[in-house]
């Protein structure tokens, strides 16, 4: 049905629209709030791209039996993430590089809080 179709992807536009709206500045980047919230997200929906005991999704339970309700649990949960990366088109290059963006703003005001301390109690 082109009807259906057609419906379906003005549907996905709009929903484009809303999400870049919520997420994206004026300039098309990140809002910072927005990038704190995709970092959170990611490494909840275990979306970090690595392998190690907080990277692996646990689908075993305790007697290494594979658990299908957790898998479906955590599938879902990358699902969601992806979904959001989707609608932003976002490339796995901006999604892993959120830390490291955020770092750096983070430490770039540590250093100044650092400097005011120096000024203010020296």
């Amino acid at each position: 049905d082109v009807v259906m179709l057609l419906k379906k992807l003005k549907k996905e536009q709009k929903l484009a629209r809303a999400f870049r709206a919520l997420f994206l500045a004026a300039d098309g980047g990140l809002k910072p709030e927005a990038a704190a919230v995709l970092e959170f997200l990611r490494d909840e929906a275990g979306a970090r791209g690595e392998l190690g005991r907080d990277g692996v999704p646990y689908f075993y339970d305790a007697q290494n039996r594979f658990d299908p309700c957790a898998a479906a649990f955590l599938l879902g949960k990358r699902r969601l993430f992806d979904l959001i990366v989707k609608y932003l088109s976002l490339s796995e290059s901006d999604i892993f590089a959120l830390r490291s963006t955020l770092r750096r703003e983070e430490d770039a005001a540590d250093a100044e809080d650092d400097d005011l301390a120096k000024r203010v109690f020296l």
